[in-house]
């Protein structure tokens, strides 16, 4: 049916008597301390934030010194003086921060209820008064481990079986909460996980002949949200419960998505439910967009998400033979809306109702059951540490200069200003974050499709190369299957090294005399290349490299990146730089190419680090000598094929294979200026040897760019978020089967934290599912070698004597196919230990413990190498301290140790981490360069020309 246009002015009357009603009285919130507390910090930006940040740490702090601690820095760095600062700070003291903690528990009491049976009694026979109905949720978002996914349904199985006091049971769920494991990659394997434990929730609901709507999260997981809920309701198709689901105003494709819910209605035959919110995550999506280079997917104007929600709004309330329409909000606006759309529509209460939250707007809520108006209430329970993050959601929508109810009811607004149709300044959202190539957005069906589609296409072409028994060829072989053969290739004859050379030199003298912009300009349309068929690239690094989806799109992306990046530092560097001028003297320098550069790559990442190595030497002016690591052959082929196309000569930029005596006598040839080199320890350090011994005929010293590694530690302070921590610290422990440089290998908890730690640790780890890459369901994946899974094996067997193995994964083709490692946790780990100290280049983690925050940075600092670090504190000191004193060149903190962006997170290490220059960075293009001054004296016989 289509949309009634509504009479303005009907609208305005509506929200009118709304408001003179609703005017009444204050929220409960803006009553007493609390209100007191939030009303006085509107007026205070850094009060607010340091009273935020103290609710957000308040449930893992234990005892009053450690609460007065916190509470106190973060007023330090609000730096404030004013009244409420000032009052904040007599509770920042142990014998008084029990004042503070009781007056968060009793505010975080205003908006969620306590999850047991007298407490929920009491909340329905009060909103039975009003009248209005509830709808239950066992608050909490995403799960880490199966233990927590198995709790969550057990709590709402506990909800549905409560007295409902005669009205029908309304249960709010979220599906991330019923598998660690919600992954848009792995749809299939997501709903067979989400099913398991959904399906005796939906058969008890329809006992209880209840309604369960599943709310919405991020957007990323939207579509799969939407999608298993449709699945849901044709597969547990009992009319006696109401499937419903929440979508989201501030999303522009929402119209979209309840058309499909409509289609699919009508396609089942019974009515399905719809709750109309605005969105509450609206600053998330802009950090992650942000992050992962993906357009905002939301509404950045207000009043955007305002007009579309009243559009919403009539769509839905045109629909209610097949639509159940909740509207959600507390706008008096946008509820005057729906309520004349019901009127015109000639609706009764049966066939929609308006939603509010537990705590929210306490006399809008009375004016609209006072109306006589289908109300219901949507009351949270749990514990405050489960449920601090809507707490402060909720908070922010009670304090932000946006919030209707700040305007309502502190800013006094005017009844016209609050009723005034919402004037949007913009139709679409727009990318405001393009600093790296967006990563691939596995969400999206057709990505998945496509990657998919030349993962196949790939597969069916093995080999990529003919194999010629005459000649001397190295076999590329499949890590998950090593009787794949993925290609061959001519080893390089070594005594053929002396004329590749002599051809890179007169190339080299070549390349350099092009004009800059033209060199420039290939290496662009060389990114542009590799971009148009990226698909293509990261397949190959799966079959290859044995890299999971996610791993090796990213891996492509850097390569894009580093080209493009460094063709911009490149603009910047070009030219002769003036310094300082006297009268009669100028001075300025510029920057020369030092000749040919030896690129010796791993194989850990096989295409970025080839490539932005391989660019910083061409960038430059050098020639560029590839010598990839074996393993990852194929990607440096395809690179050398990209290259062909764009008119990069083969003689500039040879591949070069072969393996230890080839790279011994690239880096000792006495015509070679540059090594850039990747890899391992012993290697490098052997690398630094040879090359700074002069060779006969040799008239340069030679420069080494050598990046070797890391053991890198993760701190984790007694503060620490441990949702984020334990998250950090398996995507940086076992992503790519720990086989990057700055995995994490050791995890140093701090005091008490340990105890509930390790638990959450191993119950993480245990969701990981380990198998053959190419299939997107494997998340992890194998070895690159049959020996790095031997020295692997072996580190587990050292370990197993040293400490104590607290957990191992089950790999399924670890006996059967492939260079599998179980993944392995140790504890009781000393400082001493070689699982502590050596570099595995696996799956391997080692717990430390440690009394005080000043020891983990001592063992931290207390290795050989200085690549990563990370620390999860929300502690102000510690965090200023970690950045003082945490010896790496990248330090992380709150966030994992890997993935580091060109351009973002300039990357590379120090001690026999490596020489201290980070890719990616403003410095990396001056190791390819040397630098001339030049200083002219232009005084003539006392005559001083114009140095301008």
């Amino acid at each position: 049916m289509p949309a009634i246009k509504l009479d303005e002015a009907s609208v305005v009357a509506i929200g009118q008597a709304l408001l003179s009603a609703a005017r009444q009285t204050q929220p409960r919130l803006y009553r007493g301390v609390s209100g007191y507390l939030l009303t006085r910090s509107l007026n205070d930006a850094a009060v607010r934030a340091a009273l935020f940040r103290y609710i957000d740490v308040l449930p893992q702090l234990h005892g009053s010194k450690h609460t007065a601690q916190h509470l106190k820095a973060y007023l330090d760095e609000a730096d404030s003086d004013g009244l409420l600062s000032s009052l904040l700070r007599l509770t920042a003291r142990p014998s008084l921060a029990w004042l503070g903690t009781l007056q968060i528990k009793r505010m975080a009491r205003n908006f969620l209820a306590e999850e047991n049976a007298v407490s929920l009694a009491a909340i329905l026979a009060q909103l039975q008064t009003l009248p209005a109905s509830v709808t239950l949720d066992a608050v909490g978002e995403a799960v880490l481990t199966d233990a927590e996914a198995d709790a969550y349904r057990d709590r709402v199985l506990w909800q549905l079986a409560q007295d409902w006091q005669g009205q029908a049971p309304h249960l709010s769920i979220k599906l991330t909460a019923l598998t660690p494991r919600f992954d848009p990659l792995d749809p299939t394997g997501t709903r067979r996980r989400v099913f398991a434990r959904l399906a005796p929730i939906l058969e008890a609901a329809a006992n209880a002949q209840a309604t369960v709507t599943v709310d919405m999260e991020q957007h990323e997981l939207k579509e799969l949200i939407l999608n298993l809920f449709l699945d849901a309701a044709s597969t547990f198709n009992d009319s006696r419960w109401l499937p419903a689901i929440a979508l989201q105003a501030y999303l522009p494709e929402t119209s979209a998505d309840i058309q499909r819910v409509i289609a699919s209605s009508q396609k089942l035959g019974r009515k399905l439910g719809v709750r109309l919110v605005k969105g509450a995550y609206w600053d998330q999506e802009r950090a992650w967009a942000a992050e992962r280079g993906w357009p905002m997917p939301c509404f950045t104007d207000k009043p955007a998400t305002d007009a579309h929600y009243e559009q919403l709004t009539a769509l839905l309330l045109a629909n209610t033979d097949c639509i159940m329409p909740a509207i959600a909000g507390h706008n008096p606006r946008s509820l005057a809306v729906a309520i004349a759309h019901a009127q015109a529509q000639g609706l009764n209460n049966q066939q929609w109702e308006i939603q509010m939250l537990y705590g929210m707007a306490e006399p809008l809520r009375d004016a609209i059951a006072q109306a006589g108006l289908p109300l219901r209430i949507y009351v949270p329970t749990g514990e405050l540490l489960a449920g601090i993050a809507y707490l402060i959601r909720r908070l922010l929508e009670n304090t932000a200069s946006t919030s209707v109810l700040r305007q309502t009811y502190l800013d006094s607004n005017s009844d016209a200003a609050l009723l005034a149709a919402p004037q949007s300044s913009e139709s679409v959202t727009v990318q405001t974050f393009p600093a790296t190539l967006p990563l691939s957005d596995f969400s999206q069906a057709t990505v998945r499709g496509d990657f998919a589609a030349s993962l196949a296409e790939l597969t069916h072409a093995l080999p990529l190369q003919t194999l010629n028994e005459s000649e001397d060829l190295y076999i590329s072989r499949s890590p998950q299957q090593p009787e794949r053969v993925i290609g061959a290739h001519r080893i390089t004859p070594l005594h053929e090294l002396n004329t590749i050379i002599a051809e890179a030199q007169a190339a080299q003298k070549v390349w350099v005399r092009q004009p800059l912009q033209t060199r420039l300009a290939i290496l662009l349309k060389l990114a542009d290349v590799i971009e148009q068929e990226r698909h293509r690239y990261a397949a190959l690094q799966v079959l290859e490299a044995g890299k999971p989806w996610r791993e090796a799109d990213a891996d492509v992306a850097e390569a894009i990146d580093f080209l493009r990046y460094y063709v911009a530092q490149m603009q910047s560097l070009a030219g002769a730089h003036r310094t300082v001028d006297f009268p009669g003297e100028q001075n300025c320098f510029s920057y020369r190419p030092r000749g040919i550069a030896v690129v010796i790559a791993p194989w850990n990442f096989p295409l970025a680090i080839l490539t932005g190595m391989t660019t910083a030497a061409l960038v430059t002016g050098n020639a560029a000598i590839m010598k990839p690591a074996l393993p990852g052959l194929q990607s440096a082929r395809a690179l050398r094929t990209a290259m062909d196309s764009v008119g990069i000569p083969a003689a500039l930029c040879p591949l070069l294979v072969g393996g230890p005596e080839l790279g011994h006598l690239l880096v000792a040839h006495p015509y070679v200026n540059v090594i850039a080199f990747t890899g391992s320890r012993s290697v490098g350090l052997e690398i630094l040897r040879n090359a700074h011994t002069p060779q006969p005929g040799q008239r340069h010293v030679k420069q080494v760019v050598c990046e070797m590694g890391g053991k890198n530690a993760i701190i984790v302070d007694e503060d620490a978020d441990l949702d984020e921590a334990v998250s950090g610290i398996i995507a940086s422990a076992f992503g790519y089967s720990g086989q990057k440089c700055s995995a994490c290998s050791r995890v140093i908890a701090v005091g008490a934290v340990a105890e509930q730690l390790l638990p959450r640790l191993i119950a993480a780890a245990a969701t990981l599912q380990w198998g053959d890459p190419s299939d997107p369901a494997n998340d992890h994946g194998p070895l690159i070698s049959a020996s790095a899974q031997q020295k692997a094996l072996d580190y587990i067997a050292i370990g197993g004597q040293e400490a104590n193995m607290v957990w191992q994964g089950h790999v399924p083709l670890y006996e059967k196919s492939g260079w599998f490692c179980p993944p392995t946790i140790f504890a009781d780990v000393k400082p001493e230990h070689r699982i502590a100290r050596e570099e595995i280049f696996a799956p391997i983690l080692a717990l430390l413990s440690t009394p005080n925050f000043a020891t983990a940075l001592q063992i931290a600092n207390d290795c050989d190498y200085a690549l990563t670090g990370g620390v999860y504190s929300r502690l102000p000191e510690h965090l200023a301290t970690a950045a003082e004193q945490f010896q790496v060149g990248n330090l992380y903190l709150n966030r994992r140790t890997t993935g580091a962006r060109v351009g973002v997170q300039p990357f590379g290490g120090i001690a026999l981490s490596g020489t201290g220059v980070q890719a990616g960075g403003p410095d990396y293009l001056k190791q390819f360069m040397w630098m001339q001054t030049v200083s002219s004296n232009v005084l003539r016989r006392g005559f001083v020309p114009d140095s301008r």
